[in-house]
């Protein structure tokens, strides 16, 4: 028989269901329907077939010799099918939740509060992948990324996370009083990038302004780029949340603010369409806490000129 004769699965469904109890109403409870629609489904299949397989006995129901083998046979394939699915859904449960982010994002974010993720859920094994590169979730096992940008990217679902522009900052000690006035002026000085990203060149020709032949630009990791930063070895852009506590403290100072070229600048939580297993939700629902929670410290920062650099 090829698959397109097969009855379809909700008749054989009601039908195991009614020969395992032997009624229809008991088959309907089990199957959030009502009796009738298990009797419709039985007949149907009967019909199809071109056999009975079930008979009146007394006040009940009883099952024809070849209703016995087909709810045999049934059984046997649910109970497979049941397994089969229970077996995934375990699997996925177990599964590490994968997240690919900036390493900027991972280190200045996401590293400081993982301790709080663990001690709400320490059921679940977490799994963060810092890269520049953006990872193609259709493709791969990860559960989310975190991107920064204005949320245009096709194929996936992508929710605003945090806002941030990015900021062009130095070390105090690095900059000579009205040295950088115009944009122009930082090619004078070293540069710090983060690895795989273009940042620099793209704010530049945004201005006008061509790089030429500069080579001292270190290319580092996020978290490295910003220690960088800190030891006044060059003027970086990055992120302004993730040197906000830079800032506050006075290990930096803002040269340009606001150089995002993206129309909404931020950081984005971003997963493929459809559901998402429970524990990676579970991560998801967190990230969202936390992301608040640091929004609206930063906005009461900034409103009493905490944050202000």
């Amino acid at each position: 028989m090829n698959w397109s004769d097969l009855p379809p699965l909700s008749m054989l469904r009601a039908f195991e269901a009614a020969a395992r109890h032997r009624g229809f109403s008991a088959a309907g409870r089990e199957l959030n329907v009502t009796h009738s629609a298990i009797a419709q489904q039985v007949r149907g299949l009967e019909e199809r077939l071109g056999v009975a397989l079930m008979r009146r006995e007394g006040r009940g129901l009883a099952l024809t010799p070849d209703g016995a083998r087909l709810a045999g046979t049934l059984r046997e394939a649910l109970d497979l099918m049941r397994e089969g699915v229970g077996a995934l859904v375990a699997g996925a449960a177990e599964r590490p939740v994968q997240v690919t982010t900036t390493t900027g994002f991972a280190a200045g974010f996401l590293a400081p509060r993982l301790g709080a993720f663990r001690y709400e859920h320490p059921e679940i094994e977490l799994m963060i992948n810092p890269s520049a590169k953006t990872i193609d979730l259709a493709r791969s096992d990860f559960d989310l990324a975190v991107r920064y940008g204005d949320g245009g990217w096709e194929g996936v679902e992508s929710e605003p996370l945090l806002e941030s522009a990015k900021v062009v900052v130095a070390a105090p000690a690095l900059i000579e009083a009205g040295a950088v006035r115009e944009p122009r002026d930082l090619l004078r000085y070293p540069w710090i990038q983060e690895l795989g990203l273009g940042e620099w060149q793209a704010w530049l020709a945004a201005q006008g302004i061509a790089i030429g032949q500069k080579r001292d630009i270190h290319h580092l990791p996020g978290h490295m780029a910003i220690a960088a930063l800190r030891d006044g070895q060059g003027i970086g852009l990055t992120a302004r949340m993730l040197v906000e506590a830079d800032l506050a403290a006075g290990r930096l100072v803002v040269l340009f603010d606001d150089v995002s070229v993206t129309r909404e600048a931020g950081y984005w939580l971003v997963r493929r369409p459809g559901r998402l297993r429970p524990s990676a939700a579970a991560f998801a629902d967190w990230l969202r806490r936390e992301a608040h929670a640091q929004a609206a410290k930063t906005s009461g920062e900034r409103n009493t000129g905490g944050g202000q650099s």
